[in-house]
């Protein structure tokens, strides 16, 4: 049976971090070891919640001296963690009490694969939940848009259990994607594209308590924007070439360059005439720069 460490990483969350540590610590399965990762907080009470903590023998905390984000500091965790499964859990949710059983069952049956996924519950308010079955997580599926919207398809949450050895031969994640960059999309592409193999596990394993959080109002169309440079040629592979274009031309838009939008539309029409595009492709096109900015930032206020 491998072993499992639970990395949380930490900044600002106070006491919402017992709640994290007593959904593991109720688990019918304990892990190893959970690795708690406070980056560089200056929030009293979170530094309090930690020291509080870091008295329990199955509890290590690390203090990292500068503020990295979430990427580094989730690096940081899985350095130090020494088990052979990586269970990834933000300070402000939590995991059902047979979380861990249900990860360690599927990875124990199948010693070759490198991560697993599961359902996971929602929570846009305290009493609002919805169960969310990730389903196909392909490239090929979740990189293209949603059916008549402009957003992508992406369904695969951060904090996927993942094998040590997976993580460590993908490099860990791109430091220079920050806060308010997919780190997390941009290195489970990577994860995806490697080709390792991948299982679902159909209960769930992850309540994602979103009401709480405040990084999902962070993303903006920019940063699609670097997930569609970084991998052009990964949408181009795939046939998804207008999907690249569609976030290019979203960002030249959202930024006013009238160079760019033009080139992006141009790019777009000829796909059209190719028959490679969406619904989202017209939408895109027809699109003011300053309807865009609008809904934007609706939306934004809305997460």
């Amino acid at each position: 049976m491998p072993s499992i460490s639970v990395v949380i990483t930490c900044y600002r969350e106070g006491d919402l971090l017992f709640d994290a540590i007593n959904s593991i610590l109720s688990q019918t399965l304990l892990p190893l070891e959970i690795i708690i990762v406070n980056d560089a907080s200056s929030d009293r009470r979170t530094i309090e919640v930690c020291e509080e903590l870091e008295n329990n023998s199955l509890i290590q905390v690390v203090w990292r001296e500068v503020n990295g984000g979430s990427s580094v500091a989730r690096d940081n965790g899985f350095e130090v963690a020494q088990g052979d499964i990586l269970v990834p859990l933000d300070a402000d949710d939590i995991l059902p009490s047979n979380a861990l059983e249900l990860i360690s069952k599927i990875f124990t049956e199948d010693n070759r694969l490198g991560f697993v996924y599961g359902n996971y519950i929602r929570q846009n308010k305290v009493n609002n939940q919805k169960v969310i079955n990730p389903q196909d997580i392909s490239l090929q599926e979740m990189l293209k848009a949603k059916k008549f919207s402009l957003s992508s398809n992406w369904k695969l949450i951060g904090t996927t259990p993942i094998r040590k050895s997976l993580w460590r031969s993908l490099g860990g994640y791109d430091h220079s994607f920050g806060v308010n960059d997919l780190h997390d999309v941009e290195f489970w592409v990577r994860a995806i594209a490697s080709g390792c193999r991948y299982e679902y596990i159909p209960e769930v394993i992850y309540i994602w308590r979103k009401y709480l959080g405040s990084n999902s109002r962070r993303v903006t169309i920019t940063s699609w924007q670097r997930i569609a440079e970084k991998y052009a040629s990964i949408y181009q592979d795939l046939g998804l070439s207008y999907r690249n274009y569609e976030l290019m031309l979203l960002a030249s838009k959202w930024h006013n360059d009238n160079i760019q939008i033009e080139y992006y539309s141009q790019k777009l029409r000829d796909c059209i005439v190719q028959g490679n595009y969406r619904f989202s492709t017209f939408l895109i096109l027809l699109l003011p720069s300053f309807l865009l900015r609008i809904a934007a930032t609706f939306m934004s206020k809305k997460r």
